[in-house]
């Protein structure tokens, strides 16, 4: 049974303005302004000054899906940000209706998931308060095995601090401290469903802190800092649908303090409270040693040696490699293989034998053509009209294969393979081709062999790599 395949991609964008509206006007010029682009599930993160850097940054997420950045089913990459493209720059020019962001805000773009991206994608940019930490505006998601409460605790404070307005000049910075909190389970085992790592599942679960937080303002009158906690309630009610999305199931006022003179200061205190109820996700292995490559199967009827006895072995395009053995994976047709998928884990030298990569079918007569580079292999088995269906490729070494892969997502941790009392990290891989290989029928085969013509193929170290066709 096939395993089910990721085909999301989530991520945040933040444009903020460098300079306030009065001296822009002042200067007569363009409007300076920077940004970043987050990819949650990695939080890796580009900052750009040119839309066409976040274009840069998405399009390796949508080829590893094996979409054309430049054909997202009808739709532009450059369209997605059109609607941002199509406004001046120039404030002079801007209609007076155009709502302008003030000095210390930023400008935050939804979240867009998916790979059918359009203009609708991305919803008109809202001012928010600048925060010094950023916030994902959906339910944090900690890749692999269970966060600790300190990670948790710090992405809930990140994604409220979000909220908190700018303290003026020579006043304390407003901060969210939490108060009260208690951990609740998210369902059995904290057990939510399955999400997919590069084509290999894992258990996905979460987890629910019921909390108490506190937001503290500060201002040098009474009626500036009731203003301030005014504004803050106000932000808060019109965010409640973004703050569902980060992860926040429940968000209530609880009552706030009275305005407070701090005499050391010579300033204005307030406080207000809110009752929560925030998830997080993550995935988890959860406890496995490792994954299921093959089944055999043994049927004995009830008589010694008996000659009927049967032996199989059930696989799916799945093969794993490891210093006991190392079979070879042969793929049928009919199907179309686009890509291999992989983990991998080598916390040593690598193996060091030959792999061969070859399309082949039943009945080919002779040595298969010989191709020393990847690109012309691919050419030749996906030509469009005459295909090499008996052709293969060798890799030297197996660091030469592994040199093919690219990165794709963060490690997971499955067992102990090398015995050394630490859950071992499996990196996770990806080798796309360029043209996917179609397998017409049943006598076509797409091979992938490590030690070619041993008879026990197998690591000469200490190693395991699991790999899929896709």
């Amino acid at each position: 049974m096939a395993l089910p395949e990721t085909t999301t991609h989530s991520f945040i964008v933040r444009i903020w303005l460098e300079e306030t509206l009065e001296e822009m006007l002042e200067a007569s010029h363009k409007a300076l302004w920077r940004g970043h682009i987050t990819h949650v599930p990695s939080q890796k993160r580009r900052y750009f000054e040119d839309l066409n850097d976040i274009i840069a940054f998405i399009a390796p997420y949508l080829e590893v899906l094996g979409v054309q950045p430049g054909n997202t089913r009808g739709h532009s990459m450059s369209s997605i940000f059109s609607f941002l493209r199509g406004r001046p720059d120039n404030l002079d020019n801007q209609p007076e209706t155009q709502p302008q962001p003030t000095a210390g805000t930023e400008t935050v773009g939804a979240l867009f998931t998916g790979v059918g991206i359009g203009p609708a994608a991305l919803e008109t940019p809202v001012a928010m308060p600048r925060a010094a930490a950023a916030v994902a505006l959906s339910a944090p998601f900690i890749p692999h095995n269970a966060p600790s409460p300190t990670d948790v605790l710090t992405a809930l404070r990140a994604a409220l601090e979000f909220y908190l307005p700018v303290s003026g000049v020579g006043l304390p910075t407003s901060n969210v401290s939490i108060i009260q909190v208690e951990e609740k389970s998210a369902g059995l085992g904290n057990y939510i469903g399955q999400e997919s790592l590069n084509q290999f599942s894992l258990v996905l679960k979460g987890g629910r802190l019921q909390a108490t937080v506190r937001f503290q303002l500060w201002a040098t009158t009474p009626n500036d800092v009731d203003l301030a906690i005014d504004d803050l309630h106000g932000r808060l009610l019109t965010a409640k649908n973004d703050l569902w999305i980060a992860g926040f199931l429940r968000f209530t006022a609880a009552g706030s303090s009275l305005a407070e003179h701090i005499p050391s200061l010579n300033i204005w205190r307030r406080a207000a409270d809110y009752d929560l109820l925030y998830e997080f996700r993550y995935t988890d292995s959860d406890g496995a040693q490792s994954l299921i490559a093959r089944i055999p199967i043994h049927t004995d009827p009830e008589e010694p040696n008996s000659p009927q006895r049967e032996t199989a072995v059930i696989t799916d395009a799945l093969a794993r490699w490891d210093d006991l053995i190392a079979p070879m994976l042969d793929l049928r047709g009919r199907q179309t293989v686009s890509r291999f998928t992989a983990l991998s884990f080598i916390p040593g030298l690598p193996p060091s034998e030959s792999v061969i990569l070859r399309r082949t079918f039943v009945g080919a007569v002779g040595a298969p053509t010989a191709f020393a580079d990847l690109g012309q292999w691919v050419t030749a088995v996906t030509h469009p009209t005459t295909p090499d269906r008996h052709a293969q490729l060798t890799f030297a070494t197996f660091s030469d294969f592994l040199a093919a892969f690219n990165p794709a997502g963060s490690p997971i941790t499955l067992g102990d393979w090398d015995e050394d009392a630490t859950l071992d990290d499996y990196d996770a891989l990806l080798l796309q081709f360029a043209t996917p290989i179609f397998l017409p029928d049943s006598a076509d085969h797409l091979q992938l062999v490590y030690q070619p013509g041993s008879t026990d193929p197998h690591f000469d170290q200490t190693a395991v790599f699991y790999i899929r066709a896709v």
